[in-house]
């Protein structure tokens, strides 16, 4: 399993829409995706145990998790950086796993995550994980993690077939400036409905975001997906998207 963050981690996860349907603030959804990176750790961790878990029906931001990840969001917020959240949630579960009475390990609850004693267990958890990295051999693969050129063409494939479904033809600037104001841009990241590779190439998109990066207006982190963006994929892009091509003498 892969070091990102969360946006990359659990993409697939529906509950992601439950942002949109309860318009959570940016930080409110970092909060809730935390929530989502707990789960799938304890559960990896201590799959026979049973742990307090979001609430399966209303308002997550009522349930007891949610309360103690925008604690964690609100305290370490400039402090880890969003690709290492995943990585801080393990060194909790991790650290207090190695915590035992006989055959009774320390109590894993969601209250671990925060204050004094969660930071001490991070930096005791990173430094090791630091030196361990220092210690292996790294192969050029692991310094640049690339998707298949034939995955990325058929996301943009995908992508414009979804696209056909909605619109009837290829967006419109129009059309997709009114996708990003109305947030579904934000909602079809989340169900996989268009590709992040659309965003990440569009001209379209990036006129509609003027001043903002598309992290910042879809709260997803993209940067794993830029290493794979070549020629070739961009190239495929517009003759997919050719109502997008950008005449030489338009500067954006």
């Amino acid at each position: 399993m892969n070091e990102l963050f969360v946006y990359n981690v659990i993409m697939d996860d529906d509950r992601l829409e439950l942002v949109l349907t309860y318009n959570m603030t940016k930080i409110e959804a970092k909060a809730f995706k935390l929530c989502l990176i707990w789960e799938e750790l304890v559960f990896q961790e201590f799959p026979k145990e049973n742990h307090i878990k979001l609430r399966k029906k209303g308002d997550p931001r009522k349930s007891l998790l949610f309360k103690y990840c925008y604690k964690l969001a609100n305290e370490t917020n400039g402090l880890v950086e969003d690709k290492n959240y995943k990585n801080y949630i393990l060194a909790q579960l991790q650290v207090l796993k190695t915590i035992r009475d006989g055959d009774v390990h320390a109590l894993i609850d969601p209250q671990c995550l925060n204050g004094k004693k969660a930071w001490i267990r991070w930096e005791m958890w990173k430094s090791r994980h630091d030196k361990s990295l220092k210690n292996r051999v790294i192969t050029a693969e692991e310094m640049k993690i690339t998707a298949s050129e034939q995955k990325i063409e058929k996301e943009l494939l995908d992508t414009k077939s979804f696209f056909k479904k909605t619109y009837g033809k290829n967006p419109t600037q129009e059309d997709v400036t009114r996708a990003i104001q109305d947030r579904l841009i934000i909602k079809w990241l989340t169900l996989n409905k268009i590709t992040p590779y659309y965003v990440l190439i569009s001209p379209f998109v990036k006129k509609s975001l003027v001043d903002k990066t598309p992290e910042e207006s879809f709260l997803f982190d993209l940067s794993v997906y830029k290493a794979s963006i070549n020629n070739q994929i961009e190239n495929y892009f517009f003759k997919l998207f050719d109502n997008e091509a950008i005449p030489q003498n338009v500067d954006f």
